[in-house]
């Protein structure tokens, strides 16, 4: 295998490169003007590892996969193109009036309590850019109104009189018969070919997405079509770069449903929160190869601190109606939470409410952190860390960057010290203990909310500061069991390496599986049959344009079910790909009342109430060879003594109220035997504090574990 995976983070650009027997990580600062810069400079010292030009690497590696935040930062920063919006006339304001509670979409907790104070978010389209055609297909695809070309031509000529760089198409039960989308597109091309215009993306509802919901639907379709060119030019910069260093394979893209697709078959909106999901892909693999198959995931990087479940050894949590910053969409994605409580995050003094704030504002890597002296003024996490001994200024990022202690200690004094009028050590403490809350409040809420008791888990800790603060978050929680798995710091770009190439298309439908007051059976199985073949058709053809043949790809099948007039739907994993019989459809109902009393409980089921079939997804994909993480011929086996030397180090830090003289151990030393806290283990790319009470010992692979005593 050979293989290079890069995750951007806000702060740092993580790279891992599998070389035959070889696995080394490296890192570099994120360069938010340019990412292809951290990119390659992370690609470049990785390769230094393995004492390989970055040249030789690309010209002979099997694939480069990358994980972008071009999209996120593109949303954040409202920096997408300028949008127009074609829709069925009476419907431009869709994106306005929104669905319900729209108002509280991407808001926390404490703001959408705030009714008197919310507003909704402004559309991407404003109302000057929203034109309406006469045009009508009902729910079975059946034209009722055909589309005049002749007013399709004035609304594309109108909107590129307005400047609109980017055409979203969002038409009325396009899902089951596009004709009248592909009509528009036909007649944008026409007019404005790409001699003419340029590149002008036509982005067509039905493509981006099979499910109704002209609400979640039209909000994808836009968002994809204001991504486009950013992500377009970003990473064609990217695909030159790579190829005038050597690399002329196709650039792979991870995606937010725990896949990988080339980035010809790639939806701008598929790439969004993707690098945290590739995390959660890893630990997945983690929780079989070390037998312990409930784990919380926590990623602690530099800007944000994301939250995610393996249970019984699966990552089974999807969101088919997640929230991307304000809006509500229905593209599936693998869910985790997000808060903004890195090592980057900003620090202050709230004096109203006598309370230490955490975020979301993050240093990033430019300015960063005071410590950093790179002109960042105001404290972080990090900051905080670093005035209580945990993190050696000399060792930072294995001695690459060296910190300012002096700076730490006058950015906690100026913006939390004297506000709150006691010591820079009490403030800082004060606020490391702020940190840990938030982020194990927030775990509890997300675990026991799916109906688990977080005690009963393990928690894994990665990302550059998550180990550093793994011991503080788990006693709140009171877990006993912290794992720091082999490549932690960079688990994310890791788990990017080992993802499946996978494409996910789902369809609307309305099917009546059971009639609860006929108790009768659904039985026009081609019905449901012609559904599966067509999402299975459209996932064969992808993977066998990437190159891939026909015998490798597989499928599976999953329905989204009901009872009655329920909201709630059920996902369950059906046991067949096609309906033949009674027998397979009976399975299938098993499936759903299995999953749906996992849910809700048993005694909820109602069994005289119809079922009813909401929407068929299929997801196609081809396995990929897998580096194991934890195999003692990896990298991360960096020693194979026993017992742990003494290596005469340590430094005063804060345990217990005070401070007291902490051994210290650095990591690439150390044998398997236990040490016992208080005392700090030195990675280079990361720092583990052990607190009093908690034991760290390692295995010879480079697992590392913290347990209470």
């Amino acid at each position: 295998m050979k293989r290079v995976s890069v995750d951007i983070g806000g702060t740092f650009t993580d790279c891992v490169v599998a070389w035959g027997d070889q696995r080394v990580e490296s890192k570099a600062p994120t360069t938010h003007h340019d990412l292809t810069e951290g990119f390659m400079e992370a690609l470049t010292a990785g390769a230094e590892k393995i004492d390989l030009s970055v040249e030789t690497v690309l010209s002979d590696v099997d694939s480069v996969r990358y994980g972008t935040t071009l999209g996120t930062n593109a949303l954040i920063e409202r920096t997408g193109e300028r949008v127009g919006l074609i829709t069925t006339k009476g419907h431009e304001d869709t994106i306005r009036i929104g669905r319900g509670r729209q108002y509280g979409d991407g808001l926390s907790i404490e703001d959408q309590a705030d009714i008197p104070g919310a507003d909704r978010p402004d559309p991407i389209v404003p109302s000057d850019y929203r034109y309406g055609i006469r045009e009508r297909v009902d729910y079975k695809g059946d034209v009722l109104l055909e589309a005049d070309r002749e007013e399709i031509r004035e609304v594309v000529n109108s909107l590129v009189d307005d400047g609109v760089r980017a055409i979203a198409v969002v038409l009325l039960n396009s899902t089951v018969n596009p004709v009248h989308e592909l009509l528009v597109e036909e007649i944008v091309n026409q007019e404005y070919p790409s001699n003419v215009l340029g590149s002008t993306p036509v982005v067509l509802s039905h493509r981006v997405t099979g499910k109704n919901g002209e609400y979640m639907r039209s909000n994808a379709t836009v968002i994809n079509a204001y991504l486009h060119r950013i992500m377009r030019e970003g990473l064609q910069d990217m695909q030159s770069v790579l190829r005038d260093h050597g690399y002329e394979k196709p650039l792979q893209l991870v995606h937010n449903t725990s896949g990988m697709a080339q980035l010809g078959k790639t939806y701008a909106i598929q790439t969004m929160h993707a690098g945290p999901v590739a995390g959660l892909g890893a630990a997945q693999q983690l929780a079989d190869e070390l037998d312990d198959e409930n784990l919380i995931t926590t990623d602690m990087g530099g800007t944000s601190f994301d939250i995610g479940a393996v249970t019984e050894g699966e990552v089974s949590l999807y969101e088919y109606e997640p929230i991307i910053d304000r809006w509500l969409i229905n593209i599936p994605m693998v869910y985790m939470k997000t808060i903004g409580a890195g090592g980057g995050s900003i620090l202050g003094y709230n004096s109203a409410e006598d309370v230490i704030t955490v975020g979301p504002e993050s240093a990033g890597s430019d300015p960063g952190p005071a410590c950093y002296n790179r002109g960042g003024r105001r404290a972080t996490v990090t900051d905080v860390d670093v005035v209580l001994g945990y993190l050696n200024p000399d060792y930072f990022w294995g001695g690459e960057l060296e910190l300012e202690e002096r700076l730490a200690r006058r950015a906690v004094r100026r913006d939390i010290a004297e506000p709150m009028d006691v010591s820079v050590e009490e403030a800082a403490a004060a606020a490391r203990q702020v940190v840990d809350t938030k982020m194990a409040q927030t775990m509890f809420n997300e675990i026991s909310l799916q109906g688990y008791d977080p005690r009963n888990f393990s928690i894994l800790s990665y990302g550059g500061a998550g180990p550093t603060h793994a011991c503080g978050y788990a006693e709140e929680l009171d877990v006993e069991k912290v794992i720091v798995p082999p490549f932690s710091p960079v688990l994310s770009a890791a788990g990017a390496g080992n993802l499946d190439q996978m494409h996910m298309y789902e369809q609307s439908v309305y099917l009546e599986l059971f009639d609860g007051e006929g108790q009768t059976y659904f039985d026009d199985y081609e019905q449901f049959n012609d559904v599966v073949a067509t999402l299975q058709d459209k996932g064969r053809r992808d993977l066998l344009d990437e190159g891939y043949s026909a015998d490798r790809i597989q499928h599976t099948v999953e329905c989204d079910l009901k009872y009655g007039v329920q909201l709630q739907t059920t996902t369950a994993r059906s046991p067949v790909e096609t309906i033949d019989d009674r027998e397979d459809l009976l399975r299938l109902l098993k499936a759903f009342r299995d999953s749906y009393g996992d849910n809700f409980g048993d005694e909820a089921h109602m069994p005289s109430s119809d079922i009813n079939l909401i929407t068929i997804r299929v997801q196609s994909y081809v396995e990929q060879p897998r580096m194991e993480y934890t195999s003692t011929g990896d990298a991360a086996a960096l020693t194979d003594g026993a017992g742990t030397p003494d290596t005469g180090r340590s430094r005063s830090c804060y345990f217990g109220g005070e401070f007291v003289e902490t051994p210290v151990h650095r990591f690439t030393e150390m044998g398997t035997g236990a040490v016992d806290g208080p005392a700090i283990v030195e990675h280079p790319e990361t720092t583990i504090v052990v607190n009093d009470g908690w034991t760290f010992d390692r295995t010879p692979a480079g697992v590392s574990y913290l347990r209470r005593q």
